[in-house]
């Protein structure tokens, strides 16, 4: 384990199961915090990209934020390599771990973007974590029933024969992933930003999102989803039929304003504020 310090955040390098190594960045708190958030990133994305500015916000308010990459993406040197779902959830559990040990009786906040919601439902679900309490953004979980045959087939195909070929979707798929154009201009700028899946990669997140679909009824916790009225990538009513399935205290709240990328829309200060207020509040009602 390798800790760096870098203006108001600390840069870590932890050594995952298998040898591989997982780049950790933690945004701390002046004083103790009043509670830590372990964030968990999307496809394609990483930590710093995701959560930057909003750590910076959720750290202002006494939260510690801890974002890793995903294995797999980011900064890490496996980028560009599918891990598999089990490997993505063993490093969740490792670093929720990690970060427990660290700092005990503080209330721990996973929260999950889009495919890391994904990942921390089937955590939550398989019992490898148990944090306070989670917020879902966006979160990938329209696998198992809701996700057609026909859509199955075509990812298996592709993985068969074509397994490592990237797909760009130009021409053919148009997704708008926020209303905050300066923030993809600068994802499209970004050199360690991942693009265009792999077959693999599509063949994996359905498995990924199969599991965390199968195992909704057993999560307990606390959990808060919020998804963007104008999202373009997750559907909502898989979303909506998923998340009810929780066994525990659930709420889900649409954000009119809001796009895929939740935190970097133009209103995506609203959102800020509502993961900040679950963290330090918990549910209400």
């Amino acid at each position: 384990m390798i800790d760096r310090a870098a203006d108001d955040r600390i840069e870590r390098i932890l050594r995952a199961t298998g040898g591989d190594t997982i780049a950790l960045t933690k945004w701390p708190t002046e004083e103790q915090p009043r509670g830590i958030l372990l964030a968990v990133h999307g496809y394609g994305d990483y930590g710093p990209s995701t959560f930057e500015d909003a750590a910076q916000e959720w750290r202002g308010q006494g939260l510690a934020v801890y974002a890793y990459d995903q294995r797999g993406f980011g900064r890490n040197p496996s980028r560009g390599i599918w891990p598999g779902a089990g490997r993505l959830i063993d490093d969740l559990a490792q670093v929720f771990a990690i970060i427990q040990s660290e700092n005990p009786g503080i209330p721990i906040t996973v929260v999950g973007h889009s495919m890391g919601g994904a990942v921390v439902t089937a955590a939550l679900g398989e019992a490898r974590i148990a944090p306070t309490r989670a917020i879902l953004l966006a979160p990938a979980l329209w696998g198992g029933p809701h996700l057609s045959f026909g859509y199955r087939a075509l990812a298996g195909v592709a993985t068969t024969f074509f397994p490592d070929r990237r797909w760009s979707g130009d021409g053919v798929v148009r997704i708008q992933a926020t209303d905050n154009i300066d923030a993809l201009r600068k994802l499209a700028r970004d050199p360690v930003y991942l693009r265009k899946p792999s077959s693999r990669e599509f063949s994996g997140l359905i498995a990924l999102m199969d599991r965390a679909v199968e195992t909704a009824p057993n999560v307990t916790v606390p959990v808060l989803t919020i998804y963007g009225a104008k999202d373009e990538v997750v559907p909502e009513d898989p979303l909506r039929e998923t998340t009810a399935l929780f066994a525990g205290p659930k709420e889900f709240r649409r954000i009119d304003t809001g796009w895929h990328l939740l935190l970097r829309d133009l209103e995506g200060g609203i959102v800020r504020d509502a993961v900040a207020a679950y963290a330090l509040d918990g549910p209400h009602g």
